[in-house]
């Protein structure tokens, strides 16, 4: 069995104005898929970069605010309105909660969940940011 340990790093974070670029600029949700959790799947040539969202999200698009619950499938389905959508802009905060604009001006933020992960960004390439129960970020790097 690989040891992975040497691969995750907590990220400490000093400066409030800090963030993990998650490298998803200028990728298009290919797919919203719904089963425990909320997902966007982000498909290009050979690679595929998945948004995985298990708490609660917020969705903003053309002046309409959505509140809706990940790991709830009846809420999340209505997530689906950002298939499609081009990202403009991915990161991941130092308190732990996600920032993703796109290019229409829809936005989706997900807030820290003081007892789970709330979410997490993850590529075939091995890229991986989680956000941790109470707030902060673990990363892995690219194999």
């Amino acid at each position: 069995m690989q040891d992975y340990h040497h691969l995750v790093a907590r990220v400490k974070l000093e400066d409030k104005d800090v963030e993990v670029d998650l490298r998803l600029k200028g990728k298009v949700v290919s797919r919203c898929c719904i089963d425990a959790a909320f997902s966007l799947e982000l498909l290009e040539r050979g690679s595929r970069t998945v948004v995985r969202i298990v708490g609660q999200m917020n969705i903003e698009q053309a002046g309409i605010r959505l509140s809706l619950s990940g790991g709830k499938p009846a809420e999340a389905g209505r997530g689906s309105i950002l298939q499609g959508k081009t990202i403009d802009r991915a990161v991941g905060r130092k308190d732990g909660s996600l920032d993703v604009c796109f290019t229409d001006g829809s936005r989706l933020d997900v807030p820290v969940d003081p007892q789970y992960e709330a979410w997490e960004v993850s590529s075939t390439d091995g890229f991986m940011v989680v956000s941790l129960p109470g707030g902060g970020l673990s990363t892995w790097k690219p194999r």
